[in-house]
């Protein structure tokens, strides 16, 4: 276990700046490791001999596939090291546990009882380093029915409770894109590493953490569960509506935007501008003016009304108009626009790289957060297969180059 006091090779420390990790986890978990990577961590991502499946997961640098080529590997990877290991050998589970005993936390995402049948389960290797945080990312959990359930990502977002919520009214439940469930997962896992490693401050004690997929995605549905608990009535997919019906995303003209009417004032405005443009019908009737109407029988004739109106209109126009009178419009960006924006890039929330081989340079997203004495680093980007083998087995576990000559034959 390295030396919490111990700094990066960087000018700054970082919060996690001298915590190793050992990270074997799948796609449920990567996301996790990634985030203490960039906060400072030394995170060992532990691959199989000829590389991590994850690495042929598209899409690609310039749309080949091939080696180094997959960015969701450049992504989720970036500040980690690589090391190549049999778990399948005798010797390679037995380099596997002396590196986990060397590490202050260990990450993994494999099926209930399977580290245990390696003997490198919690319980086993808490006996020898009792500091050591233990996180294990599954499906459903370590315990209860469905803790042998097999899952992906899909499933996950549909059973936490969120796809029922997601979609039209007349259509079936929608997933979002993305690895929505699994992202959610790690989120949890990080934080709950996080508080372990507070605690082993104050005690000197790790513990064992065990996250479950279905619980951080459940965790995360807001409003759902507690009309239901209060009110014994299920949530309805809203479509281009927020749950509240205050907030709505329009079709206009390039594009949408996104208009909050949850005050009275910016009802009032939006009615005045509608008017002014000779669409608001009916909407300045006195029977209007109650924005709680959005909520009762007249909603599809206001849709109606508004989604008619905004079709006249920019995002831009919109956003502007909204914004110039302190109510929170704004527009729908692409993805092109995203990558492209002015804000994003002035805060230094994207990062362009230039690979050492020569090749294209890309432009990495940074953390959503800012903390001034200890920022997030890009300090490398994401390993080739087994690029700090002698690195971290003759650095870490004293294994001498003949040693390693023999386990690379």
């Amino acid at each position: 276990m390295t030396d919490p006091a111990e700094q990066s090779n960087s000018s700054q420390p970082q919060p996690l700046s001298g915590y190793r990790v050992l990270d074997l986890s799948g796609p449920m978990g990567v996301y996790c490791g990634k985030l203490m990577a960039d906060m400072g961590a030394d995170v060992i991502k532990v691959e199989p001999p000829g590389g991590d499946p994850t690495r042929d997961i598209g899409p690609f640098v310039g749309g080949q596939p091939g080696p180094g080529r997959s960015l969701y590997w450049l992504h989720f990877n970036t500040n980690k090291r690589s090391v190549t290991l049999d778990t399948g050998s005798p010797e390679g589970v037995s380099l596997l546990r002396r590196l986990a005993l060397a590490c202050a936390v260990l990450l993994e995402t494999c099926p209930p009882g399977h580290m245990d049948s390696l003997g490198l389960g919690y319980e086993s290797l808490a006996a020898e380093s009792p500091g050591l945080v233990y996180s294990s990312i599954t499906p459903f959990g370590q315990t209860g029915p469905y803790r042998d359930f097999k899952a992906s990502d899909l499933v996950g977002f549909a059973m936490g409770g969120y796809m029922y919520v997601t979609g039209w009214p007349d259509t079936p439940p929608t997933r979002l894109w993305g690895s929505q469930a699994y992202h959610t997962a790690s989120n949890r896992a990080y934080i709950a590493i996080l508080l372990a490693l507070y605690h082993r401050m104050m005690t000197g004690e790790g513990q064992y953490i065990d996250v479950s997929m279905q619980e951080a995605v459940a965790a995360t549905t807001e409003h759902v569960n507690t009309t239901y608990n209060y009110t014994g009535e299920p949530a309805v997919r809203c479509g281009f509506r927020h749950g509240g019906q205050f907030i709505a995303t329009w079709k206009c003209k390039d594009g949408y935007a996104s208009i909050t009417t949850n005050t009275q004032q910016a009802w009032d405005d939006l009615r005045a501008w509608m008017d002014r443009d000779g669409m608001a019908g009916d909407l300045r009737d006195e029977k209007y003016n109650d924005r709680f109407i959005l909520r009762g029988e007249n909603s599809d004739h206001i849709e109606g009304l508004i989604q008619r109106w905004a079709l006249l209109h920019t995002r831009e126009e919109i956003t502007e108009f909204g914004q110039s009178n302190h109510h929170p419009w704004g527009p729908a960006a692409t993805p092109e626009e995203i990558l492209e924006n002015e804000q994003l890039w002035a805060r230094g929330f994207f990062s362009r790289v230039e690979p050492p081989d020569g090749g294209p340079s890309l432009v990495y997203p940074g953390a959503p957060y800012r903390l001034t004495e200890s920022p997030w680093q890009l300090r490398r980007t994401a390993p080739a297969p087994g690029e700090h083998n002698a690195e971290v087995l003759c650095g870490i576990l004293g294994l001498s180059p003949q040693e390693m000559e023999r386990l690379s034959a």
